[in-house]
């Protein structure tokens, strides 16, 4: 039985702020305590950029995550908005799956951190582009001037990796992704990886200057000469699965793909 829940709100969304309001009322009625530290499952309460900051208090905690989305593509919650209790109940009683999904570890010097969708180094300048050297198991693959490069999981793969021209890939799959953004050469091709994969970026000693991000945060500047590396972390997402839309169903929706005539 779940006893600790956490909850991670969009605080610019008044209905995801009463919700969560409402939530915790609910919970606490039936003795489940709401918390900061140690829950053993989080709530994300907005669309997915609520989502993966709730993956990565779960991650971090091994705890599960159950998202509600409130906005508007949502790709990572599982429960619309107005079900939720309907799913926390299936939840408490213990009738639901667990989907795992990869995440991702990335070294840059001292600094260590941890991703579900995508690294990105991208250029810091918005009239230059950056040089980036690219090393795939220890491979050299290429030198790009691009935009940047993206490192991608099968989550990520319907993120920022789809807009660059990345793959679409299921979740479930077992792999990473290598997507140049807009480069300035003739090979240009996204690149399927084994999961356990080692790919290192590194930032020309004598160009530009560049940036890191995961998920859209978590950012630093990068100097000339930087090296960062991205692989497959040895601990998955425990991702809550319900009985609602499987993958295909929930592409074929958010991208609005017509039906079958």
């Amino acid at each position: 039985m779940i006893g600790r829940v956490a909850l991670v709100v969009h605080s610019g969304s008044p209905r995801s702020v009463e919700l969560a309001s409402n939530l915790e009322g609910w919970l606490e009625e039936r003795g489940v305590k709401v918390v900061e530290e140690k829950p053993e499952l989080v709530l994300a309460l907005g669309g997915d950029g609520t989502m993966l900051r709730a993956a990565r208090t779960a991650h971090k905690e091994d705890a599960l995550v159950l998202g509600v989305n409130f906005g508007s593509l949502g790709y990572l919650p599982e429960v619309e908005a107005g079900d939720e209790v309907k799913a926390l109940e299936q939840v408490f009683d213990g009738a639901h799956g667990i989907e795992e999904r990869m995440m991702l570890l990335c070294h840059c010097g001292q600094q260590q951190y941890v991703g579900l969708n995508e690294v990105l180094v991208e250029r810091s300048s918005r009239h230059r582009l950056v040089r980036l050297a690219v090393k795939i198991g220890g491979e050299h693959l290429s030198a790009f001037n691009a935009d940047g490069i993206i490192v991608a999981t099968p989550t990520g793969s319907t993120a920022y990796a789809l807009s660059a021209g990345g793959p679409i890939v299921d979740p479930r799959a077992a792999c990473l992704l290598v997507v140049p953004v807009s480069p300035h050469m003739i090979f240009s091709r996204p690149m399927v990886l084994h999961p356990d994969q080692v790919v290192e970026i590194l930032v020309d000693e004598e160009g530009q200057g560049a940036a890191l991000s995961l998920d859209g945060a978590l950012g630093c500047d990068l100097d000339p000469g930087a090296r960062i590396e991205v692989r497959r972390h040895p601990r998955p997402l425990k991702l809550v699965k319900l009985s609602g839309p499987a993958f295909i169903e929930r592409l074929r929706a958010k991208l609005n793909l017509p039906d079958q005539t």
